[in-house]
């Protein structure tokens, strides 16, 4: 359940970019104006999740789900009504804002209910639905506004995440924070010794989300630079892309019960890999498929693995804390990287951005590589 809703969040976050002709034309604004539903979104998330993560900190975690799915639900719903874009763009800000909420919470409520066993497979479930999102709930949601209208999108979307809220609500087991866990920056908290793994454990993740969002978000053009004979294969590259991201949330499940430290470590070297692969093999339709391949593979996988070392590494006091900020940080990579990308782009070359991606997947795999071991000197990873 909580899968689902994490498909429905995140496919809400970008689906003005694949709705962008028809929200133009009926909103009476230009494709700029649109995107900034995106640019927006991001801000929102960035400004607000750790300021809203404290203040909903002493409440039942199960509560504060379902009422930040049921707040999405029907800003969503609102989005579909909108008779403009000035409302448009102030239900975008209010779903941004339950978005923030939901993220800041989900992976912790999702930890409390699992064995330390098996919370590498019980995150990786949860968080496949960020990547179901992008194989499958984007490209659904825009054949469905395509048949019928955008507005359509925004209204199942907001219709299928309110019933979600309602299970949550009903049937989930209740999850009250511990007073010390509330006051999480009472006293002692910067003194806390997971604070430097987890600043690591950050700092990777603003890399990687930067690289990610500077070079996916150009794919197009680098693929039709890259492999020029091969642009009629473009989507079917972009599938197997999807599929190998699918098979990294399955295979980082298994990993991060047996192996979290090392599987972590091993993942951000693939990433680093796969960029370089991409870089080097400009003109050679073998390495760059299998560039993509690895490129897609190491984005599913990597989430998992990263969520799940922050969580065990991660105390009672700051466990909330770092779900928010990690949420923080890679809101700020969707909203640096397309920058870095574009600019890159049009300034040099797309394989420049590949370049500039595959240096800072390395630096994040060196980064993550001492967050581990940081994270060694915390408690051991069961």
């Amino acid at each position: 359940m909580l899968s689902l809703a994490v498909l429905l969040t995140v496919t809400a976050e970008s689906l003005p970019a694949g709705l962008l002709p028809e929200m133009s034309a009926d909103l009476g604004v230009g494709a700029g104006e649109v995107g900034l539903l995106i640019s927006v979104w991001a801000a929102t998330v960035i400004v607000t999740s750790i300021p809203l993560a404290r203040l909903v900190a002493r409440i039942d975690r199960r509560i504060v789900l379902g009422g930040a799915l049921a707040m999405f639900a029907l800003a969503n719903v609102a989005t579909a009504f909108a008779p403009d874009y000035r409302v448009a763009l102030a239900t975008r800000i209010a779903a941004a804002l339950a978005h923030g909420v939901f993220w800041a919470v989900v992976i912790v409520y999702a930890t409390s209910l699992l064995a330390p066993s098996h919370l590498g497979r019980g995150l990786a479930v949860v968080t496949a639905g960020g990547t179901a999102a992008a194989v499958a709930g984007l490209p659904a949601a825009t054949v469905l506004a395509h048949a019928t209208s955008w507005r359509a999108a925004f209204a199942v979307l907001g219709v299928a995440a309110l019933a979600i809220a309602a299970i949550v609500l009903t049937r989930m087991p209740r999850r009250r924070p511990a007073p010390r866990i509330a006051a999480a920056r009472g006293e002692g908290f910067w003194r806390d010794p997971s604070l430097p793994a987890l600043a690591a454990f950050g700092v990777s993740c603003v890399l990687i989300a930067t690289a990610q969002f500077a070079s996916f978000t150009y794919i197009r053009p680098y693929l039709d630079a890259a492999v020029p004979t091969a642009t009629d294969w473009a989507p079917a590259l972009l599938a197997l892309y999807g599929v190998a991201g699918l098979i990294g949330v399955v295979v980082a499940g298994f990993l991060a019960d047996r192996f979290p430290r090392g599987a972590l470590t091993a993942v951000l070297l693939v990433f680093a890999v796969a960029f370089a692969a991409l870089t080097i093999g400009v003109g050679d339709v073998v390495v760059v498929v299998a560039g993509l391949v690895a490129w897609g593979f190491a984005i599913g996988a990597v989430f998992p693995l990263l969520q799940t070392m922050l969580m065990r590494t991660a105390t009672d006091r700051t466990r909330t804390l770092a779900s928010a900020g990690m949420v923080v940080l890679f809101n700020v990579g969707i909203a640096v990287g397309p920058w870095l990308g574009g600019l890159l782009g049009s300034g040099a070359s797309v394989i420049a951005v590949t370049v500039a991606s595959s240096v800072l997947t390395m630096t994040a795999a060196a980064v993550g590589t001492l967050a581990v071991v940081l994270a060694r000197r915390v408690r051991p990873a069961p």
